[in-house]
């Protein structure tokens, strides 16, 4: 990776540390948003360096599939988490009220798609190499 490139991607880290520091820990749906558009971005361009895997079956073409499919799912279980009126209007994201039980209910399941993801992610980058 060129020197600029390490050096943009490490302020951008060290900005993101920061400002969990300032604002504390962030929260289930903000850490769902920031993977979902890592996954795409990640998605997007392993699929772009192996257009193979558009028809081959290789362990990397299996592993981009589950992967692909477990953003997908991580989107979907975001959308249900954050589903209130204003939220399906284009508004911020309203989780069920922590009072009931399905808050917990949406939270444990979109942590589990989040967890779920992190791993095909990491199973992508095992069969690349990395």
């Amino acid at each position: 990776m060129p020197y600029k490139k390490r050096l943009e991607v490490f302020l951008a880290l060290i900005c993101f540390v920061a400002g969990l520091y300032v604002s504390g820990c962030p929260t289930v749906e903000r850490v769902a948003y920031t993977t979902a558009v890592g996954a795409k971005a990640f998605t997007s361009s392993v699929q772009s360096n192996h257009p193979e895997c558009a028809t081959a079956t290789s362990t990397l073409c299996k592993n981009l599939a589950r992967a692909v499919a477990a953003k997908d799912t991580l989107i979907d279980a975001a959308e249900i988490y954050c589903s209130g009126p204003d939220f399906l209007n284009g508004g911020p994201c309203q989780p069920p009220s922590k009072k009931t039980a399905a808050y917990q209910i949406a939270r444990d399941k979109l942590q589990a798609a989040i967890n779920a993801y992190d791993q095909t992610e990491k199973d992508v980058k095992g069969a690349m190499g990395q």
